[in-house]
């Protein structure tokens, strides 16, 4: 009795899928149709780096090797949440948190716009975050392992217009005190020119940042000292770009965003229409007062100077009790 009443128990709280079939089916077109995902996209991004696939695990080695300056020869993403299979499940972390090597750490983390808070800051929250779990319970300090926290951003953070950023602990005297745990920035809008050993970093920016435009690919793709990395990064692209899923996300907030803006849009426009309107009637009102005042120089009776002007009885006596020096309409 009481595993009826648990299986009907749970068949109530049965979850309803993320997508509904209709989103699903428009996902499918684009994908017949051979559309490409955008890379800036937070979802393709992290399946970009983060997927259990040859491609998108050679990329995530050649990405860390670019951007961290070190060879990697092995990596493996520890957070693989990709995709909620529920409505209400748990949205994916659009960050990627990965291991290299001897264990080293790095956090990718896409930030596309200056949110309304202390960009710096949050990056070294993040860090931080990423520094104090690398070591577990009974080992030194010293042997705690290399950390770095990528920032991919699409804004002028320090407003000088470089392409690359690294922060690291120094001390008054500019000598580093630990290098242990790095904080690197890199545009996604990338210069013309950036130093030698940026390069292939530069690369990757312009990939992910270009990925739905045949210039940006076909220069990228032109690059003899690159074509390994090109050839796997489509070849991963390629894989996001299939995924239906991945696609019924970027529609969804597609469609989210569009509401977003109409809606502001269109409160924007009801509070012109309503400014307006309340400049409209307070002309109007000024009109009456100064009408008002003239009338009560004029010696007209207080009842008569309501019924021209519409204003009460009661305000008329408050103007002829605060003064009445003639005022022109």
């Amino acid at each position: 009795m009481r595993a009826k009443r648990k299986r009907k128990s749970n068949q109530k709280k049965a979850r309803k899928p993320a997508f509904s079939r209709a989103l699903l089916a428009q996902a499918a077109e684009m994908i017949a149709r051979g559309e490409r995902l955008p890379l800036k996209d937070d979802v393709a991004f992290k399946m970009f780096l983060s997927s259990p696939t040859p491609e998108s695990n050679a990329c995530l080695r050649y990405f860390l090797s670019a951007t961290t300056g070190r060879e990697v020869a092995k990596a493996k993403v520890t957070n693989s949440e990709l995709l909620p299979e529920y409505r209400k499940g748990k949205m994916p972390r659009m960050d990627v948190n990965c291991e290299f090597n001897d264990g080293q750490k790095a956090d990718i983390e896409l930030q596309l716009t200056k949110a309304d808070d202390d960009q710096k800051l949050r990056s070294l929250y993040y860090a931080c975050k990423l520094y104090a779990g690398s070591l577990g319970r009974g080992e030194k300090y010293k042997s705690a392992p290399n950390v770095y926290q990528i920032f991919l951003i699409d804004f002028d953070l320090f407003e000088d217009g470089e392409f690359y950023h690294r922060a690291m602990m120094r001390l008054d005297d500019g000598k580093i005190l630990a290098d242990r745990l790095q904080v690197l920035f890199f545009s996604l809008k990338v210069p013309d020119t950036v130093d030698a050993s940026l390069k292939k970093a530069a690369n990757w920016c312009k990939f992910i940042s270009g990925s739905t435009s045949p210039e940006v690919l076909q220069e990228l793709g032109s690059k003899t000292d690159w074509k390994e990395e090109y050839g796997m990064a489509m070849r991963a692209y390629n894989n996001v770009s299939a995924e239906e899923k991945a696609w019924a996300y970027h529609l969804s907030m597609d469609r989210a965003e569009a509401d977003y803006w109409n809606g502001l849009e269109l409160a924007e426009e009801k509070g012109r229409n309503k400014g307006l309107e309340d400049g409209r009637k307070q002309g109007e009102r000024n009109k009456a007062l100064s009408d008002a005042r003239n009338a009560l120089a004029l010696g007209i009776p207080l009842t008569q100077i309501s019924q021209i002007t519409g204003l009460s009885l009661a305000e008329v006596e408050g103007l002829a009790v605060a003064g009445t020096e003639p005022v022109l309409a």
